[in-house]
């Protein structure tokens, strides 16, 4: 897994680095941080092939969510996101 600084995704608010690293270790959807890191990395990194450097595959897993994929405005972006999911977790 490539480092990202994730702390450029929340610019606008006071979290650290280490903060949002512990937050990405516990990969835990239920902590309203972990479903917004995640929805901040999906959305804002162009490259697919970078996200799969930048998570492990169960953070992925958690990452392509229903909770997380949910939170993302544009309709047709969660449609890609789902049609990646049957793609890479056909059991989920």
């Amino acid at each position: 897994m490539r480092k990202r600084n994730f702390s450029q995704l929340f610019w606008e608010y006071q979290l650290s680095e280490q903060e949002l690293q512990d937050c990405l270790s516990k990969n835990d959807t239920n902590n309203p941080l972990t479903v917004s890191l995640y929805n901040r990395i999906l959305l804002s990194t162009p490259n697919w092939y970078d996200i799969l450097k930048y998570l492990t595959p169960e953070q992925l897993r958690m990452a392509l969510s229903e909770k997380v994929i949910s939170t993302i405005h544009s309709k047709a972006l969660q449609e890609r996101y789902r049609f990646a999911v049957s793609r890479l977790f056909p059991n989920q």
